[in-house]
């Protein structure tokens, strides 16, 4: 996959500067996914996650890219040159002090740690993940979990709380939670387990 970059003049919805900033104005769905729900974009690396996150660079606010209406003015300021999953990480905490729901706290974690494993950041890639899995369930508690995505983040639970390495605590979700994933995600869950079972951490692709 090719990315086609394009500076874009974007405004921060919080104190109204304006800079450029670095993104991608298209993404094609590739079909594919790994255990992990995380699209594959063939062996580019970093992948398209990170052109997804926009910092301010006078306030610091950092929030998805489209959350900053574009603006045609000039800009002479730029978007910070920090690692994606630390804007990531930035954008869960922004979202943590402004009250905003768990479900989007738990998505800015998990992107964090899929760029942190684009660069072989660890262990900030696990402590990600466990802040995205304790996240994740308390979006499934507030209701701030949109309906539709509900059976993939019970799966991603699963599948997180084995990828950090806490292989009797995966088998005991998913024993809990089988029953009402979708075929295709109970598939995965089974997977998973007998992955728990021989204590692997690694990703698998989706079928």
């Amino acid at each position: 996959m090719s990315m086609y970059l394009a500076d874009i003049g974007v405004k921060c919805p919080n104190c109204g500067v304006k800079f450029n900033s670095r993104q991608l104005p298209l993404v094609v769905d590739t079909g594919l996914r790994n255990s992990e729900l995380r699209q594959h974009v063939g062996e580019t690396k970093p992948q398209y996650e990170q052109y997804s996150i926009c910092t301010c660079p006078s306030c610091g606010m950092a929030d998805w890219t489209l959350s900053f209406p574009a603006t045609d003015e000039v800009c002479v300021l730029n978007q910070p040159n920090s690692p994606p999953h630390l804007q990531y990480r930035q954008a869960a905490l922004w979202a943590e002090k402004q009250g905003k729901n768990f479900y989007g706290v738990g998505m800015f974690y998990l992107y964090a740690a899929w760029c942190a494993d684009d660069i072989n950041a660890s262990p900030q890639n696990r402590e990600y993940r466990r802040l995205a899995i304790d996240a994740l369930h308390k979006s499934l508690i507030d209701v701030s979990c949109p309906m539709e995505e509900r059976p993939d983040v019970e799966y991603l639970i699963g599948e997180l709380t084995r990828r950090v390495g806490d292989f009797e605590a995966c088998k005991n979700y998913f024993n809990r939670v089988i029953s009402r994933l979708p075929a295709r995600l109970s598939t995965m869950a089974r997977k998973s387990m007998k992955l728990a079972d021989m204590q692997s951490t690694e990703l698998f692709d989706f079928d």
